[in-house]
């Protein structure tokens, strides 16, 4: 099935089973004014679960499926097949776009096989990464605008959460077709 929206929206973020609590400094006092993003520290991901008294046993539910305690390494396979409606970098109105994937340190681009004057770019690129969760779980797919004289210009970016991904039951279980019909 192909969907016609992110993936984040047809299966509620991938937050099936882990969910994502921001975590905030507390305040000094109560007037303390400021922007929420200023107490902003990280974030707790995981699951609550509240039982009636009379229904918990010895065993929680909970604890069924939980990873263990320690890094795991997976091999993530990015299929970059194309952008659409890209906004134009260059005074043609044009772009000459390009795909940087990074997760943690590591980071793979097609900047040497970027595509001129295109705002619907069709880049059919598979780039690989190996992980380690939870270390690294945040993918940052960005595309730049290739440029001869300067620094490359962002168009934009969209972060993925991969140890969501990872723990969903909708958890992709097979590879991308090899041909696309319209």
């Amino acid at each position: 099935q192909i969907y016609n929206s992110e993936l984040e929206n047809e299966f509620d973020n991938f937050e099936d089973w882990l969910c994502i609590f921001p975590l905030h400094r507390g305040k000094a006092n109560e007037d303390e004014d400021g922007n929420e993003d200023e107490h902003f520290v990280g974030k707790y991901k995981g699951s609550f679960y509240v039982y009636p008294t009379e229904e918990a046993s010895t065993e929680p539910r909970v604890s069924q499926g939980i990873p263990r305690n320690r890094p795991i390494k997976v091999l993530v396979r990015v299929y970059i097949v194309k952008a659409t409606n890209l906004s134009p970098a260059d005074p043609n109105g044009k772009a000459d776009p390009y795909v940087v994937v990074t997760v943690g340190q590591e980071q793979k681009d097609t900047k040497e096989r970027y595509i001129p004057k295109q705002l619907n770019p069709v880049f059919g690129e598979v780039v690989e990464l190996t992980v380690s969760f939870p270390m690294e779980s945040e993918l940052t797919v960005a595309i730049f605008d290739h440029d001869l004289v300067g620094s490359d210009d962002l168009i934009g970016e969209t972060k993925i959460d991969l140890e969501n991904r990872f723990y969903s039951k909708h958890r992709a279980n097979c590879g991308v077709a090899s041909q696309y019909d319209m």
